[in-house]
């Protein structure tokens, strides 16, 4: 039985030309549909979240092999997508990149596969968002 570890809630007004708030007062976010100084855009939202729950579950194997210290860094790069002509259907593509000091390229890269079986977010948009792994 799985247990509960954490609840977050975020509202947002106005869509994408809007405004987030967390519910517990520690992030407020102003959105815009393009790029505009001090806002944000969805994209960006979920790169961040996305970024640091990958990251996250990162030490999980690196822990069991015993390179839990080494510093680690993920990059995710949220591309928003539209068919054409009307961009009805939109969807996502993700990139994440991934430096782990003292592993190889290679060895990264064995380690971030592992981890798209364990982080939340990858489970979530398996078979749904098109996600490409690659490491430095």
């Amino acid at each position: 039985m799985s247990k509960k570890m954490s609840v977050s809630t975020v509202v947002n007004t106005g869509g994408r030309e809007g405004i987030s708030k967390s519910t517990n007062g520690f992030l407020e976010v102003k959105t815009a549909g393009t790029k505009k100084e001090g806002f944000t855009n969805p994209e960006e939202l979920f790169a961040a979240g996305f970024a640091a729950c990958f990251n996250g579950a990162l030490i999980f194997p690196l822990e069991r092999d015993g390179h839990g210290d080494l510093n680690r860094s993920i990059r995710a790069e949220v591309t928003l997508l539209g068919d054409l002509p009307d961009h009805t259907t939109l969807h996502l593509e993700v990139t994440l990149i991934g430096k782990i000091d003292g592993l190889t390229a290679e060895e990264t890269l064995n380690y971030m596969k592992e981890t798209d079986d364990i982080c939340p977010y990858s489970k979530a948009i398996k078979n749904n968002v098109n996600v490409t792994l690659l490491a430095e």
